[in-house]
This record gives C-alpha cells, structure tokens and sequence, in this order.
C-alpha cells in the first residue's frame, strides 16, 4: 500500500493511501460521534459547507442529493463566475450512520466513473470516515491523482472538521 506524499501531504490529520492500482483510500478521525459525520456527508446544507475548498476560491453553486438507495446527487462549483466541472453520482447502498456507496462521476469524463464506499467507525464519541475510491483502471485513478485532487481533498477535510465540530 504506496501513500501519497507531496507538498499538501502535510500532517493535517487525513491520510491518502494507494493500497491498489485502482483504488485511492482516504482517511480522517473526527472528535465527534458517527451521527453527526453522516449527516454532515449526506445533507445538502452541509455539504455546501465544506465540499468546495475556499482557498482556491472555489465555490459550490449547486448541491443536489436525493439521498436514498437509486437516488443521485450533483456538485457543481464556480470560481471567479466560472463553472467548473461538476460531479454526480448514485446512490448504492446506504446504512445510517456507518456506510454510504455511491458512484461518482466526474462530468467531462463520463465513462472514467468511480465507485465510493464511504464507512464511519465510531469509537469513544470520536469517528474514524474511511471513503475508498475504485476505478475502473490505473490510468482512470492516475488521471485523477494528476489533477492536484489531493490539495483540493485536503482542504475539503480540514472544512469538513469544521463544519463536525459546528454541529456538536
């Protein structure tokens, strides 16, 4: 299992692992119970919150979930008034508040889509959120490593913590 190390691979709490030529396994504890991650993951109004990292001055404009299994969701963000690619995907399985699987696409490339299983792990009122990306190829998960996802992803999570801790 290789990690991703780079100059945003900063000790910030969240791992990014390869354990496969397919897969990218990210990872973060939050000093909450796993209620209210789910809910931070799966509600629209929090998920305006802290998917889209600011510092980039990127903005989510638009964020739709039909959270039930067949259901969809779709991101789309803005910067500077620019659309930027958006992301949706289905819902697959769902089981409150431990697991999320859904697809994941990445609009300009429809075919090169992404299975997510997201898991929450509660332990002494603090959540461990495993979210495993498989692809459809290495090239597919590399392609998508290229694109500097991991700063972006980085700074989501460290929202993401915030947005947590707001709601406690």
């Amino acid at each position: 299992m290789d990690a991703v190390a780079g100059d945003e691979a900063v000790n910030d709490g969240t791992t990014l692992e390869l354990p496969s030529d397919r897969e990218i396994l990210i990872s973060r504890t939050f000093d909450a119970p796993a209620r209210l991650v789910f809910e931070a993951l799966t509600k629209a109004e929090h998920v305006k919150r802290w998917w889209a990292p600011r510092s980039l001055g990127v903005t989510l404009v638009v964020c739709e979930i039909d959270f039930r299994v067949g259901g969809g969701y779709r991101y789309v963000m803005e910067r500077d008034g620019a659309t930027l690619p958006s992301f949706s995907g289905t819902f697959l399985e769902i089981d409150p508040p431990t697991r999320v699987v859904q697809t994941e696409v990445f609009e300009p490339y429809p075919d090169a889509g992404s299975t997510v299983t997201v898991m929450l792990a509660e332990s002494g009122g603090k959540t461990t959120m495993t979210s495993r990306s498989l692809y459809p190829s290495k090239e597919v998960r590399d392609m998508v490593l290229a694109t500097g996802m991991e700063k972006g992803m980085r700074e989501s999570m460290r929202q993401l913590t915030e947005l947590v801790a707001s709601l406690r």
